[in-house]
């Protein structure tokens, strides 16, 4: 199966920290909505091809989630999702969880200063292949995403790059 569907998805959801924040505070930094564009790499985890996707992001009631509705459009479907991210003080640790009509899909991320990073592992005819996606902030406004895969865990090939931008509502 190709994850580069599920990549964009991971990868255009991705929150990074508000410089000096902390905990859930520092999930606030994609609240609001944005434009994003996305190019897939044609891998064996992926399939070449460009997505654009408007993501519109609130806080819950309580400000425990930071809930992101997204519309991604490829160049043969269009697809919907929500993503919720929290943050538990007493275990110290982040969490993703990628809703979409197939299923939820709970990620591990990891937040600091720099920015984010998903991370999944998975079983492919017997090698463990781990996926990664990375955001760098360029300013409040604007940040760089990539999605790469590693079978040994040392050579990274890139499968998805795209840029995000803050929209006016």
């Amino acid at each position: 199966m190709k994850y580069s569907f599920v990549a964009l998805l991971l990868a255009l959801c991705v929150i990074a920290p508000a410089r000096g924040a902390s905990g859930v505070d520092s999930l606030g930094r994609l609240e609001g909505n944005w434009d994003s564009t996305a190019t897939s790499l044609q891998t064996p985890y992926s399939t070449a091809g460009t997505s654009g996707v408007k993501t519109s992001c609130a806080w819950s009631t309580g400000r425990d989630f930071l809930i992101c509705q997204q519309t991604v459009t490829g160049e043969s479907q269009v697809a919907h999702s929500v993503a919720i991210y929290t943050y538990d003080a007493a275990g110290a640790k982040y969490h993703f969880y990628a809703a979409r009509v197939t299923g939820v899909a709970d990620v591990g991320i990891t937040v600091d200063t720099t920015g984010i990073m998903y991370t999944n592992t998975f079983t492919d005819g017997g090698k463990n292949v781990t996926i990664r996606t990375l955001n760098v902030w360029d300013d409040p406004d604007h940040y760089r995403f990539w999605t790469e895969y590693t079978i040994d865990g040392q050579h990274w090939t890139k499968m998805l790059t795209g840029s995000s931008h803050r929209a006016q509502p």
